[in-house]
């Protein structure tokens, strides 16, 4: 099941209370399930071997 926390949209701030759920723009957790506005976050390592073999 897809989560919030792994949300390209999700928002964690260290000043605030809450995480943000940037589709929606309202407080959310990451361990809640996504909603239909889910994008899967790339993932970094994957990014950088490709920019690093080319």
């Amino acid at each position: 099941m897809n989560r919030c926390g792994k949300c390209q949209q999700f928002t964690r701030t260290p000043e605030n209370q809450k995480d943000i759920c940037g589709a929606w723009d309202q407080p959310t957790i990451a361990t809640r399930g996504a909603c239909e506005f889910y994008i899967p976050k790339k993932a970094t390592k994957n990014l950088r071997n490709k920019t690093q073999s080319t």
